[in-house]
């Protein structure tokens, strides 16, 4: 009951309360699943409702790799049937990582597994393709433009290091030094891989050219300077940091050289509130993004923490999610969620100032 009212209190923000002088012109995206995303452009939900101009966009969800433009033809599917194959989906998502190049990396917390959609190169597979120690509860991703590709492991309290983008097994860090690793961010400039420990309340900063750690920042507690179970990470295009300071019900924008800067968020049920924060994501005008697992929809803030509008409802059309708990956004302003219990990956685009 509690969260069917706070969906219906959320909805009130979806007619939109964006400030249009603040938004910025979006260049053209080239994503996973461009085609599929042309063809369902004609009638894709969009936020706020048509007809006012679109902030947010509708392209596509990923299950499995053909809703990628990945393996549909008929040959694909003939072999995969005379070999007995099961289909490759997606299950319970929760990390998601898309690179450089566009491959869109999901975990997967059910079948302890990575799947990775490479339409570019019109490939899929999964890893680890053989058992590994201690890789028993992947949570949170990241990957580097070289192929290294770095997985949480939040029952083991590691991280674990593949190579050729997760094709190969090289070692794992952070053994007797993390309590529960979450949320990811590699800083490749600095050689440095920032690791939210979510019970130590801390983020831990790695030097990836030897695993040695090179600072930390937080504390647990309510303080200006604290965090209380953070889970998620993300960088902001001009080096700032952004954690989900989930108990504190709070988002904490820390500054480059990690000094904490200012929060915004509390506990409540209603629009600019966060009940659930999960993951969170920044845009190119430095917008901020939101999941929230009670809400079942997508916050967006300025930097101030003003709410601008949301996007999403609860559950299992387009643009609607059942308790959605990551985001990632790529340098195309093109937006990836992981919908978790409707076992996909939704697609979304920022249009900035949309087309009249």
């Amino acid at each position: 009951m509690y969260q069917e009212r706070s969906g219906n209190s959320m909805r009130l923000v979806l007619a939109g309360i964006w400030n249009l002088s603040i938004l910025l012109p979006l260049a053209g995206c080239t994503s996973i699943g461009a085609d599929n995303a042309i063809q369902k452009a004609g009638d894709a939900p969009q936020w706020p409702p048509a007809p006012q101009p679109a902030r947010i966009s509708y392209l596509y969800s990923v299950t499995t790799p053909a809703d990628a433009n990945i393996g549909r033809d008929l040959f694909s599917k003939t072999w995969q049937f005379i070999k007995g194959q099961a289909p490759r989906t997606i299950s319970r998502p929760q990390g998601i990582f898309v690179d450089a190049s566009g491959r869109m990396y999901v975990v997967d917390t059910r079948q302890r597994k990575i799947h990775v959609f490479d339409s570019g190169r019109s490939k899929y597979f999964s890893f680890p393709d053989k058992p590994v120690v201690d890789f028993e509860f992947p949570v949170g991703i990241t990957a580097d433009g070289k192929g290294r590709v770095y997985v949480s492991d939040s029952s083991t309290n590691l991280v674990h290091v593949f190579d050729s983008f997760g094709e190969k097994y090289l070692t794992s860090l952070g053994r007797g030094e993390l309590m529960r690793p979450t949320g990811l961010a590699l800083r490749s400039d600095r050689d440095e891989l920032l690791v939210v420990d979510t019970l130590a309340s801390e983020i831990i900063v790695f030097d990836v050219r030897n695993f040695n750690i090179k600072t930390r920042a937080g504390r647990n507690g309510k303080q200006r300077d604290a965090l209380h179970y953070p889970t998620s990470i993300a960088l902001g295009p001009d080096g700032d940091i952004y954690v989900t300071d989930s108990l504190n019900f709070r988002i904490q924008n820390l500054s480059a050289d990690l000094k904490f800067q200012n929060s915004f968020g509390e506990a409540g049920d209603g629009p600019g509130y966060l009940s659930r924060p999960k993951g969170v994501a920044v845009d190119s005008d430095q917008n901020i993004y939101v999941v929230d697992a009670l809400f079942d929809n997508v916050q967006i803030f300025d930097r101030s923490g003003q709410l601008l509008m949301a996007f999403g409802t609860a559950g299992h059309a387009a643009g609607e999610f059942w308790l959605p708990n990551d985001i990632f956004i790529d340098s195309n302003d093109v937006i990836y969620v992981s919908d978790s219990y409707n076992s996909r990956v939704q697609v979304f685009q920022y249009r900035g100032v949309a087309e009249r």
